[in-house]
């Protein structure tokens, strides 16, 4: 069996406390070595001789990075140097496991999911509520339908604590978004965020935050460091049982909705910072994929700037959710875009910054970046789709077909801001081509083999084989046809 030799970087108050487990880990099992910890601080260092014994300390974790007996890290270190230092490790041929949040940037934490996955390295995230006996319990319950249909989720995680430099959403918001995720296998599609600071004149103290489902589920979040008692207890509401879980505890309290009877179920507590370093041993050693992989990490972190943003725009955001990486065929550098169920054919490459949402892709086509596709499109087989498209619902395209850069297609011919609207499908046939600038009324076909140039504005059906320039596009001859003779016969 490989033998996992471990350093980690950090030692404050919770790397101490991985740190404990490491060494008590290693004693269990001889393919386990805790090999050597960082930290910037003497202190923290001289606690960890003093209680782990541990044979390598240093204060630059770069140091740890360059010792190649090391195959392992644990990050333990402040949110804001996550990323730096967890790409530098991955980079150095390293499996890590970083702490939550992931990163402070969504689009850093994809490069660590992309990063990762090109040296097929582990990446786990610190989302140690996956590894709670009672939540996994729920979890499993949910799934057996248990509590009937799943209503709504409270969770509260509250304590009483000041710190100078955090905000209550970045600090503990991470657990609640992921144990929905955990026990719904879903993201919410609408995020709603309020939140205050009442000790300090900024960073948040406490917040509310509603996550909304597509299946009609929600979920309520309370987080607060002003209620004194730690609380970290989440709340299922179905249409036959109602649970209460008490996360610290690891217990369950069931209600029965029929008989109005309380009853607990039975629990075996674990020690979850124990069993999460297990599974990243299991997860290096059997070449496991980690439940609390690197994608949902990188996810939670993208629904904490759905919240920020929430909060700072003062309104509801539509998140478009979805896993990046379980849709249907795994796409190339998708890691900054969004892309809500969406079919996607094998040979099919889609770049970043792209919205694709509810449609469908063919085999073997490419999607550039800044393109827009939304609910029921259809885009055949061969096609090349160039950067800043807009395809609107209603639009099909079949195979073979090209579209140039900032080509926009249109399905509402009197759009107004408010009253009804009449779509209007349009069709672009086989092997037809599309340039750039290009706008299309809707309502139109492009016939086959077509060709419509740049900065054309088509405002009527195009025929099989024809070339259409200009405003309004009018038909300048046909594919196979001289340009010269069509001209000379219009006139």
């Amino acid at each position: 069996m490989q033998e996992v030799n471990v350093a980690v970087i950090g030692a404050g108050y919770w790397g101490k406390k991985v740190l404990y487990e490491y060494v008590q880990l290693a004693r269990k099992r001889p393919d386990v070595k805790l090999l050597a910890v960082c930290d910037l601080l003497d202190e923290n260092l001289e606690y960890c001789q003093k209680h782990f014994g541990l044979p390598y300390m240093t204060k630059d974790y770069k140091e740890v990075l360059l010792n190649h007996e090391v195959n392992a890290v644990n990050i333990c270190t402040p949110n804001e140097t996550h990323f730096e230092i967890c790409k530098a490790a991955l980079e150095a041929g390293k499996h890590v496991l970083l702490e939550k949040p992931m990163t402070l940037d969504s689009k850093q934490a994809y490069e660590l999911v992309d990063l990762a996955r090109s040296k097929n390295l582990v990446l786990s995230v610190g989302h140690i509520y996956r590894f709670n006996s009672a939540l996994k319990k729920i979890r499993s319950l949910i799934r057996q339908k248990f509590f009937g249909d799943i209503f709504h989720l409270r969770l509260q995680w509250t304590t009483f604590a000041t710190f100078e430099n955090r905000d209550v959403l970045t600090d503990l918001m991470p657990h609640p978004f992921d144990v929905l995720n955990f026990l719904l296998d879903s993201w919410p599609s609408r995020v709603t965020c309020r939140a205050k600071a009442y000790r300090r004149k900024e960073l948040e103290e406490m917040a509310y935050v509603l996550a909304e489902f597509e299946n009609d589920v929600m979920g309520h979040i309370e987080i607060s460091w002003l209620l004194p008692g730690k609380v970290r207890e989440v709340s299922v509401m179905g249409s036959e049982k109602f649970a209460r879980i008490d996360c610290s505890n690891q217990s369950i309290s069931v209600y029965d909705n029929d008989n109005g009877n309380f009853f607990d179920l039975e629990v075996k507590a674990n020690n979850t910072i124990e069993s999460e370093l297990i599974h990243f041993m299991d997860c290096i050693q059997d070449g496991l994929d980690p439940i609390n992989g690197c994608e949902k990490g990188a996810k939670v972190v993208e629904m904490l700037e759905f919240a920020r943003r929430s909060l700072e725009e003062g309104r509801t955001v539509e998140t478009n959710a979805c896993d990046m990486y379980s849709i249907k065929n795994p796409v190339k550098g998708a890691a900054y875009s969004v892309i809500n169920n969406v079919e996607i054919e094998e040979g099919t490459t889609v770049q970043d910054q792209v919205n694709l949402y509810k449609c469908k892709i063919g085999k073997n086509c490419k999607i550039d970046a800044y393109v827009y596709i939304e609910e029921g499109v259809t885009i055949g087989d061969n096609c090349k789709v160039k950067p800043f498209v807009y395809i609107p619902t209603g639009v099909t395209i079949e195979d073979n077909v090209f579209i140039g850069p900032n080509v926009t297609f249109t399905n509402d011919k009197y759009p107004r801001v408010n009253g009804d609207w009449k779509l209007l499908p349009t069709k672009v046939r086989k092997g037809a081509s599309i340039g750039a600038n290009t706008i299309i009324l809707p309502g139109l076909v492009i016939g086959k083999n077509a060709l419509v140039g740049a900065g054309s504005v088509v405002t009527s059906d195009v025929p099989d084989n024809a070339i259409v320039v200009g405003n309004p596009a009018r038909v300048i001859g046909f594919t196979g046809m001289c340009v010269k003779e069509s001209r000379s016969s219009e006139s």
